[in-house]
Parts: C-alpha cells; sequence; structure tokens
C-alpha cells in the first residue's frame, strides 16, 4: 500500500472511532440523565453510534487535506 494511502486509511479510521465513541458517550450520558439506564436505550446508542462513526469515517481524509495543505503554506 502507497504510504499516502496508509496515511488516508489511519486518519479515516481513527477518525470514525474518535466519532463513534463521541456520539455513543452522549447518547449514553443523556439516557444516565433522564434517570435511566444505558442498557435500556442500547439501541439508540448503538444507532447514533453508527452515524457517529460514518461522519467521522467522511470528515477525517477531508481534516487531513485542510491540514496538509496547511503546513505547505
Amino acid at each position: 500500500m502507497k504510504p499516502e494511502s496508509k496515511g488516508v486509511l489511519k486518519w479515516t479510521l481513527w477518525s470514525a472511532l474518535l466519532s463513534f465513541a463521541a456520539f455513543a458517550g452522549v447518547t449514553a450520558t443523556q439516557a444516565v440523565a433522564e434517570g435511566g439506564s444505558p442498557i435500556e436505550h442500547w439501541g439508540v446508542i448503538v444507532a447514533l453510534g453508527v452515524i457517529g462513526g460514518t461522519v467521522g469515517g467522511l470528515v477525517g481524509p477531508m481534516i487531513r487535506g485542510i491540514s496538509l495543505r496547511f503546513r505547505k503554506r
């Protein structure tokens, strides 16, 4: 695999993982704040986590490109 492709893959995976964790964490926190158990709301937590992972996977390479562009200045 080319180094350029490895960099894009790394940014994609890390941003997807972090976004999944952030979205799922916020949703679980909201469930606890409402007085419920996160186990009772696992479907919503996972669904929003998947949405967060998808958004992160799409945004990660874009952020990488922007950061590389600013580093070259």
